[in-house]
């Protein structure tokens, strides 16, 4: 098989795909975006990288580019993860009958009416959608894209990618010792929740010494003005964007997301379950297909402030359930969110299509 990856930038999960399909046989070129400087372990595996800029979903330069690349050296499959290089993927191979493949890791902002979803996950000649979870294959149902055309394969880690050697300390955002952490990692956009985390902590018994840490840039404007109030404002903790974000989520005692809605499978709680450190999350999008209650963790229902604060409140008063539950979480991440799981299920697929 030799496949043509069009990206932008990549994530650990999707190198490791790419070097393991390489190590299995197949023939994998790439194209990124110019300011990804992440590719050395991609070349170190035989895989050639050409940097090409997207410019956006109608770039017919880059279309003009691709398609000449195309006719010297075409591939078997197409596979396209983002949405400008899916609709430039589509458009280049207007007159090819090389399979397109894209990637959906969300659920929401899909529309019949809007004609950028028909240069993507409505477009005829998509033949199939590789989806992060099961939640976001049923939204792509929803919206009638063809089952057939939907294939759910969580992305995969390894527990071992977050077997920091370093040691965390938290000390240095103010937070005492003997403090029971829990931790947040996303950008802070209303529909992650945090509302919901910080009205929730007002509930929770000031005894506990509960103090939150979070991660992320702020773009939610009342979230200021929330973390401000009297009753939390000692005990929250935001420190902006941070590069050591899952190293920070291996020192909490416990890791929340609160989203409101569209949540693929977020990785920040794989980053901090592999870590052994439980996770409290809402029950919205692919996160109940990532923790099982009472089991790796805990499910709350949405906007809930009041069942968030009990769930921090069980956690933060039994610690030893509270590390059991950590213990499980690992567990979890090992065995049934491994990459070499989804290496298998995405090389299937794309031989499938092929044939």
């Amino acid at each position: 098989m030799h496949l043509l990856a069009i990206t932008g930038s990549n994530d650990r999960s999707e190198i490791e795909i790419y070097r393991a399909l390489v190590e299995r046989g197949h023939t994998v070129d790439l194209i990124c975006t110019p300011d990804w400087s992440g590719e050395s372990p991609l070349i170190e595996a035989g895989i050639t990288v050409t940097k090409m800029e997207i410019r956006h979903r109608l770039d017919f330069r880059a279309v003009r580019s691709l398609r000449e690349r195309l006719q010297s050296n075409p591939p078997d499959i197409i596979y396209a993860p983002s949405n400008k290089s899916l609709s430039v993927a589509l458009l280049a191979t207007r007159r090819s009958s090389t399979p397109v493949v894209g990637y959906r890791g969300t659920t929401g902002h899909l529309s019949r009416w809007d004609p950028a979803s028909w240069l993507t996950y409505f477009h005829p000649r998509l033949k199939g959608i590789v989806c992060v979870s099961e939640a976001v294959r049923q939204y792509l149902l929803s919206k009638r894209i063809p089952a057939d055309k939907t294939h759910t394969i969580h992305k995969g880690h390894r527990v071992e990618w977050y077997a920091f050697n370093e040691y965390v300390d938290l000390s240095e955002f103010g937070i005492p010792a003997d403090a029971f952490v829990i931790g947040f990692t996303g950008n802070i956009r209303p529909v992650k929740g945090v509302d919901v985390l910080l009205h929730s902590l007002q509930s929770v018994p000031e005894s506990l010494n509960v103090h939150l840490l979070m991660v992320g840039e702020v773009r939610d404007k009342k979230i200021a003005t929330m973390v401000s109030s009297p009753r939390i404002a000692d005990r929250v903790h935001s420190i902006g964007f941070r590069k050591d974000a899952p190293l920070l989520a291996g020192g909490c005692n416990a890791f929340v997301m609160p989203s409101v809605e569209r949540e693929g499978l977020p990785r920040s709680v794989i980053e901090a379950m592999a870590q052994r450190v439980p996770a409290i999350v809402s029950e919205v999008g692919g996160m109940p297909e990532l923790v099982e209650h009472n089991v790796s963790g805990l499910i709350v229902p949405p906007r809930d402030h009041n069942a968030l604060a009990q769930a921090i409140t069980i956690l933060a008063e039994d610690r030893t359930l509270c590390s059991a539950l950590g213990n499980a979480a690992r567990e979890r991440i090992q065995t049934s969110f491994n990459i070499d799981t989804t290496i298998i299920k995405i090389e299937s697929l794309f031989e499938s299509l092929i044939s």
